[in-house]
């Protein structure tokens, strides 16, 4: 199995995603935790407008048995960065061979992060119910400009907007208790999606699952940038353009 983790926080006003705080953040990830990869970048308040918000959205792909999300010094490192701790926090399952469709939603030109959060009277167990929630998904790859893409139930909350918590331990939910599904589904564009919302396939899972809806069912969006390795900033961006002639 593979553990991907999903934060949003919004950092200090003075700061941006490129500041060396974040940046050391994502260094300490990947050199103490092994993280496989990172991804991450604003949300976007307005995705058509491509204007972003002040939340961040940073998605990390954890090694099996790394315990480095549930450290001490990780938390307090992400605190300092983010200089607060309202954190929220996701955790999925994965296997192996699903991972690849993953990555190709998390590297898309936009990834929707679509929301579905199944209200406590929902019929769980119902074969109806998980084959819709699936469908959801695999109907994306009759639409134009759906790049791919995945879907998980939260291993650790019900709650969209859980922060995480100070203590190190973690509990997570048991199967039958999942409510809460994320879908990270990549697009050429917005457009795109828009209008495959549009059309009677995209409706015909959603009007059978609109009935178990809870709060929290929605979507954020983000143009995604992968953490490469020593990804330090530059001091001088002008010898850029002087070295590219």
């Amino acid at each position: 199995m593979v553990l991907f983790q999903i934060l949003r926080f919004a950092l200090p006003q003075s700061s941006a995603i490129s500041a060396p705080a974040f940046l050391k953040l994502r260094e300490f990830v990947r050199s103490h935790g092994q993280a496989e990869d990172q991804y991450f970048d604003h949300i976007l308040s307005d995705p058509q407008l491509r204007k972003q918000s002040d939340e961040m959205c940073w998605v990390i792909q954890w090694p099996n048995g790394s315990d480095l999300r549930t450290n001490a010094s990780f938390r307090s490192k992400l605190n300092e960065a983010t200089q607060d701790n309202y954190t929220k926090s996701l955790l999925f399952e994965y296997n192996e061979s699903q991972t690849a469709e993953l990555k190709k939603g998390l590297e898309a030109p936009v990834t929707e992060f679509a929301i579905i959060n199944l209200s406590p009277t929902a019929p769980l167990q119902d074969a109806g119910l998980q084959r819709s929630m699936h469908k959801t998904y695999t109907d994306c790859y009759f639409a134009g400009g759906f790049s791919g893409g995945n879907w998980a139930y939260s291993l650790n909350t019900n709650d969209v907007d859980e922060l995480l918590r100070e203590n190190t331990g973690e509990k997570a939910i048991p199967a039958e208790g999942r409510r809460l599904a994320v879908y990270p589904l990549g697009w050429e564009s917005k457009e795109h999606h828009t209008a495959y919302s549009c059309s009677p396939l995209f409706d015909e899972e959603i009007l059978k699952l609109a009935p178990w809806f809870g709060p929290g069912t929605g979507a954020w969006w983000v143009t995604l940038e992968k953490h490469r390795n020593n990804q330090l900033p530059i001091a001088n961006p002008s010898s850029i353009e002087l070295l590219g002639g």
